[in-house]
């Protein structure tokens, strides 16, 4: 799928993964809305955005809200005339034993890593089967097929997020409407500073190598990519080979 002159949005989009995707975009002709909760980080990162497109725009908000989603496609259709392009990026950790996480941080974590990317995606797609083009680009986490310790629901929210787009995939093909998972490992971002996060002393990688991952995906129509490629390899093993790589992506990476 060609990005020039496409309307996008991209969730997250404060800082890291976010902000450099929705630039990379930018930088290929896309007009961005750029979506997060943090008002002053999420205009910086349009301002950034403005620099090759004027026309994109910051809209603070929570994907966990399913009115906000449709508010958010309606603005942005509204603005570049379609949404052709959707990351669903925005997400939150917790790592917490899972006999002490509450219900209550349970359907947080669900409704900004899960339920958000369905709201936003829903809310598009049917204009882009109307038009027989869109892309849906969902960002997962390695996490979401090897378990790591204290990061039982994190991984839950991914690993639904990635067998939902792979479904959605598989109902949307020959429609023009392509649907994508990346599923990153570890990457340099403020996600690690989670409260109760311990240090993480593997290699962390630069959220540019997502950014360009999702800009391949798109513009290949790519349905599944992880980056760093060799984090794809641990958790295709997972499933075979299980008890000695029990302790995931932590111990592992």
């Amino acid at each position: 799928m060609k990005i020039d002159g496409t309307g996008a949005i991209v969730t997250g989009a404060s800082s890291g993964i976010g902000a450099i995707t929705a630039l990379e975009l930018a930088r290929r002709g896309a007009k961005v809305m750029v979506v997060a909760r943090r008002a002053d980080k999420l205009e910086q990162a349009a301002e950034a955005c403005r620099r090759y497109t004027p026309d994109s725009f910051a809209l603070p908000g929570d994907v966990s809200d399913q009115g906000f989603c449709a508010t958010a496609v309606a603005k942005a259709a509204e603005s570049f005339g379609s949404v052709d392009i959707v990351v669903n990026n925005a997400g939150v950790s917790l790592h917490k034993h899972t006999a002490d996480v509450t219900v209550d941080e349970f359907d947080r974590v669900m409704g900004v890593n899960f339920s958000g990317p369905v709201y936003l995606a829903t809310a598009a797609l049917g204009g882009m089967l109307e038009r027989r083009k869109g892309a849906l680009i969902n960002v997962t986490s390695v996490s979401g097929y090897v378990p790591n310790p204290k990061e039982a629901v994190y991984g839950a929210s991914k690993a639904a997020l990635s067998r939902w787009s792979h479904g959605l995939s598989v109902d949307l093909h020959g429609t023009g409407v392509h649907v994508g998972v990346l599923s990153p490992g570890p990457i340099d971002t403020e996600i690690w500073l989670t409260e109760g996060e311990e240090p993480y002393k593997g290699r962390l990688y630069p959220p540019a190598i997502v950014a360009t991952g999702i800009v391949r995906m798109i513009e290949r129509e790519l349905t599944h990519m992880t980056v760093p490629r060799r984090f794809g390899a641990v958790g295709a093993l997972y499933p075979v080979v299980g008890r000695p790589l029990r302790w995931g992506m932590r111990r592992y990476a």
